[in-house]
């Protein structure tokens, strides 16, 4: 990881007009709302189509942000949506599948072109802890391709390279499980694992823009805690008053019963996985990054009723 530097005096910004881009999906939501959390509130996110009857889209609305339909494959459709864009947040450049899509690579060299034309002054782009480190992992390697891509063009950028979001943990196939007392997870008991939220990914986000002196041109591993598998299993056991026991499920079974993409991130956990200095990062944003504690409390895990975040 890039070392992060302690920026005390650093001068704050507005930031202007931000357009957002992938924000419309699961993890997107929270990210704005870390936004607005960090007073970056002129924004305008971009989707196919405007169905105010989509809750994510109700959602959006309610916070502010502005609606605007373009399709990331309509050159035309973008550059309306650049009109009076300052910065520019991308979260994805696609749907959260495990097997990358060829277009995105197409897209962001499209994309890299508008916002170059447009005078864009800093573009933000969600990427992947361990991009640089040849992971192996096609999603994450197309992230790196996707960070060489937009510096290629001589924009202004930082990339937030995100470890593994904690509201993966309350996934159908994993918080029942956990909720019963059994937290199936196939990393090893003591293996150090790096924790991000969704909404502090745009807390951070919202905060370089704010201070793009200190990060324009900056590749930072993302993280807010990092727990092995038996500290997490103590974590979920204060948050539910019960007992929680990690149980190391077999990585092989992966490959056997679901796909090989998954059973290969698997095994980059185990052997090698994420390198954010948690520390260090606390020191550069404080107040930014939430411990996996306080979220397990803040989303309400224990509720049995609430089955999202």
């Amino acid at each position: 990881m890039e070392e992060v530097r302690s920026s005390p005096n650093q001068t704050e910004i507005s930031a202007g007009k931000v357009l957002l881009i992938g924000v419309t999906g699961g993890t997107g939501g929270n990210v704005v709302k870390g936004f607005c959390e960090q007073s970056v509130t002129a924004l305008r996110a971009i989707t196919r189509k405007i169905d105010l009857n989509r809750p994510a889209h109700a959602d959006l609305q309610q916070a502010g942000v502005e609606l605007v339909e373009a399709d990331l494959d309509d050159v035309e459709a973008l550059k309306a949506a650049f009109d009076g864009v300052d910065r520019v947040y991308c979260h994805a450049f696609a749907g959260d599948h495990a097997k990358p899509e060829p277009q995105e690579l197409s897209r962001a060299e499209q994309l890299a072109k508008i916002a170059q034309s447009f005078n864009i002054q800093h573009f933000v782009y969600n990427s992947a802890g361990g991009a640089e480190r040849h992971s192996g992992i096609p999603h994450i390697e197309q992230k790196y391709k996707i960070e060489q891509i937009l510096n290629q063009t001589g924009l202004p950028t930082t990339m937030l390279r995100a470890c593994l979001f904690m509201e993966e943990f309350w996934k159908p196939y994993t918080r029942p499980s956990i909720l019963k007392g059994t937290f199936p997870f196939s990393v090893q008991r003591d293996k150090p694992l790096h924790l991000i939220t969704t909404k502090d990914l745009g807390r951070v986000a919202a905060y370089v823009m704010q201070h793009p002196t200190n990060y324009l041109g900056r590749a930072i591993e993302l993280a807010g805690d990092v727990l092995t598998p038996t500290q997490m299993a103590e974590a979920f056991s204060h948050a539910q008053g019960r007992p929680v026991v990690h149980q190391e499920i077999p990585p092989w079974i992966f490959l056997l019963l679901f796909r090989k993409s998954l059973y290969d991130l698997i095994q980059w956990y185990r052997k090698h996985g994420y390198e954010a200095d948690v520390e260090q990062l606390n020191v550069e944003f404080p107040g930014l990054l939430t411990s996996f504690s306080t979220f397990l409390e803040e989303t309400q895990w224990a509720n049995p009723e609430k089955v999202s975040v």
